[in-house]
């Protein structure tokens, strides 16, 4: 005895059967949501952290962040150790508020 499947759609009615092929609309990561994210942090971040995480130019993701949060967006200046210079470089670290 041969068991033959049949396609419930298989006169190719649109919508009829449809329930395998489901659309699930998520919110792509952004880089900028990423920044906004670890901005949130307690250690916050400066231009070495991002770059770690991806982000090579943190001024100009800074820039677009303070459109959005404006004062809500802190900035200190820190040194950060450096191989050529003994007393560091001057850098800034952010947090978002």
């Amino acid at each position: 005895m041969k068991t033959t499947i049949t396609n419930a759609n298989a006169g190719g009615q649109p919508g009829a059967g449809d329930t395998a092929k489901t659309t699930h609309k998520r919110k792509i990561i952004t880089k900028i949501d990423r920044v906004i994210e670890a901005l949130k942090q307690p250690e916050g971040m400066n231009r070495f952290d991002a770059e770690r995480m991806g982000d090579h130019c943190l001024n100009s993701s800074v820039a677009v962040i303070r459109t959005m949060y404006g004062e809500r967006l802190i900035q200190r200046w820190e040194r950060v150790p450096s191989r050529f210079n003994p007393d560091g470089v001057r850098v800034y670290r952010y947090w978002l508020l």
